[in-house]
């Protein structure tokens, strides 16, 4: 049985393997943690390129209609709570003004 379904299963689960299974769950979550961060540097990096070259051909660096789009497609796929973590991405992607 996988790590997450024992503590899914945690009602019918004996309670020392659940709390087993914690720091193989906190593991796979700082594996996460991991990737996210360096997704979000790459985004980062993508992100500069593309405000350098509208900057350079005189437009804005913000992009505030693509900003919407961003906090939808998150709002999409993660719910209410998604455009909050969109933000949070944007605001590290504009980096310094």
């Amino acid at each position: 049985m996988a790590p997450a379904d024992i503590v899914a299963d945690a009602p019918h689960a004996d309670t020392a393997e659940v709390l087993d299974m914690i720091p193989v769950l906190r593991e796979q979550i700082d594996a996460l943690d991991a990737a996210i961060i360096r997704l979000v540097a790459e985004r980062v990096r993508v992100s500069k390129r593309i405000q350098t070259a509208r900057v350079n051909s005189g437009g804005a660096r913000v992009e505030l209609g693509r900003e919407r789009v961003v906090l939808g497609s998150y709002r999409d796929g993660l719910g209410p709570a998604g455009p909050t973590l969109a933000e949070a991405v944007l605001q590290v992607c504009r980096g310094s003004r």
